[in-house]
């Protein structure tokens, strides 16, 4: 996996307020010690089975399993408020503020789990800003967030800059997808079971992006070349000559991923590209095969 070109950390002591995460944001085990980002982990259910999502777990194997049981519930439940509390403590060492933050808050219970953890917190921590952020996004545009916010203060920003700098760069975040199966979509999707049925029948592989808390589907090709092909027009409309950053996701497909991490390299001015799993919060629904592109627009090189 690449990692993020601000991973050599800067000195600490410049520092005035810290970040903290869900696990949604996919932040490295080597990222998050090389930072001090505290994270806030969910927890994965399949069937009555129930354990921590760790940033070790193999997810491969969990789709694996969960794709052989097509109607055995598979869920991601959200941080509980007491370890969103551990994590604030954790990230207000030696800053004057800490922001959380969260997953989409109109897909996830993460966000009023921090709002409570945070009113908690300030009870018990004298002297500390703690402020709650809903990022109004997903998996690895949540990432490329996170590492935004986390460059930011390791500059110096202080709480009201971060904050006003992460509601800039979610404008200029978006996120794209294709599915490739459709046995568990319908455990997410506004959708008839009947439609998928029949998608599933006309091998149809939905192009979906997701804006403000929902998915929206841009396309319905037949083929997983049509479907790529859409996506990378889509980025290539949206950013223009603009470089970018790019995270480039996957449930199982990692060669597929790499093959269209060098398309977007070869068709855009790639900054950054960064290859994970799409986290289980999407992925135990997006259905193997399925690929995933986040990037930020940035601003013209002068």
């Amino acid at each position: 996996m690449a990692t993020f070109p601000n991973d050599a950390p800067i000195i600490r002591s410049a520092r005035r307020v810290a970040i903290a995460v869900d696990s949604c944001s996919l932040l490295s085990p080597s990222f998050r010690a090389a930072h001090g980002v505290p994270v806030a982990q969910m927890r994965i259910h399949i069937g009555d089975q129930s354990f921590t999502d760790d940033p070790h777990l193999d997810f491969s194997t969990i789709y694996r399993r969960v794709a052989m049981q097509p109607e055995t519930r598979a869920w991601v439940s959200a941080p509980v408020p007491e370890q969103w509390l551990t994590t604030i403590k954790n990230a207000s060492h030696d800053v004057d503020a800490v922001i959380c933050l969260t997953v989409a808050a109109g897909l996830s219970a993460s966000y009023d789990s921090a709002r409570v953890a945070a009113d908690l917190a300030r009870k018990e921590i004298e002297n500390v800003d703690i402020r709650v952020v809903d990022s109004g996004t997903i998996s690895g545009a949540l990432k490329l967030l996170a590492t935004e916010a986390t460059r930011v203060v390791e500059l110096g920003l202080g709480a009201d800059e971060t904050v006003e700098h992460i509601e800039k760069t979610k404008s200029d975040l978006r996120t794209i997808a294709t599915l490739d199966e459709l046995n568990r979509i319908h455990h997410i999707a506004n959708t008839p079971r009947m439609a998928i049925e029949v998608a599933q029948t006309m091998r149809i592989k939905p192009v979906v992006t997701f804006d403000v808390d929902e998915f929206r589907v841009v396309a319905k090709p037949i083929s997983l070349r049509v479907a790529t092909n859409r996506m990378l027009r889509e980025i290539v409309g949206d950013i223009g000559n603009n470089p970018a950053r790019f995270v480039v996701l996957h449930v199982n497909a990692r060669d597929r991923a790499l093959e269209i991490a060098a398309r977007i390299r070869e068709s855009c001015d790639c900054q950054f590209m960064d290859i994970s799993d799409f986290h289980p919060f999407i992925g135990l629904y997006a259905g193997l095969g399925a690929i995933g592109i986040a990037w930020q627009k940035l601003p013209p090189e002068s």
